[in-house]
């Protein structure tokens, strides 16, 4: 028998139907940039921290942009121009802070909360909690620092998951991240758009947000 939809999966599929972006084509891409992360994420490959607030800022239009045009397909790009991006982002000291709301983002749209206590799969309860199961795979990942990445295996005994629940919950989180890191982008960015900090690129359409 095919197993049901999941909640999630059907959040995750109908916010990339109504952004018009194709579902596995924002699942193939934030798993490659969360991939580079967790790979990239000692102290030795960040940027420098004596950037001023005013580069901060800027640095963090230049991203937003590209990441918008990429995951949009506003152009066409080159694995190579999509790497380099990657390594862009992999240098800033502020992705974490970004990644980390993404995650509460998460939580919040699945289980309409967000908690403030490590998953403890031995807690009554936490299983009931598909975001927080979604949010703390992506953590163990490949969010929680250089040396502190876990393989399929370890996050499944850590977590007391069967592989074949992480096998549904994994694609469905990193597509969530993906899909709801690329509305962020685009509501900060239509603002600073209105406030007249950059300019309005030629494609630029203003809308509601998803969330």
């Amino acid at each position: 028998m095919k197993r049901k939809n999941l909640k999630a999966e059907d959040l995750a599929r109908e916010i990339c139907r109504q952004e018009k972006i194709g579902y596995e084509t924002v699942h193939f891409l934030a798993e490659a940039l969360l991939c580079r992360y967790a790979k990239g994420s000692g102290l030795a490959l960040k940027g420098p921290n004596n950037m001023s607030k005013e580069m901060i800022a800027k640095e963090k239009q230049r991203i937003r942009r590209r990441y918008i045009e990429i995951i949009g397909g506003i152009r066409h790009f080159t694995n190579e121009e999509y790497e380099n991006f990657i390594w862009d982002v992999v240098r800033c000291r502020w992705f974490m802070d970004k990644a980390d709301m993404i995650l509460d983002s998460i939580e919040e749209m699945v289980d309409g909360k967000v908690t403030t206590t490590p998953y403890n799969p031995r807690q009554e309860g936490e299983n009931k909690l598909q975001g927080k199961q979604l949010k703390t795979i992506l953590r163990l990942a490949f969010l929680n620092g250089e040396n502190q990445i876990m393989s399929k295996q370890e996050i499944c005994s850590e977590m007391e998951i069967s592989e074949a629940t992480f096998n549904r919950r994994y694609p469905v989180a990193v597509g969530l991240f993906g899909i709801l890191m690329w509305i962020y982008a685009n509501r900060r960015e239509q603002e600073d758009i209105n406030a007249g900090i950059v300019d309005r690129p030629p494609y630029y359409k203003e809308k509601e947000g998803v969330c």
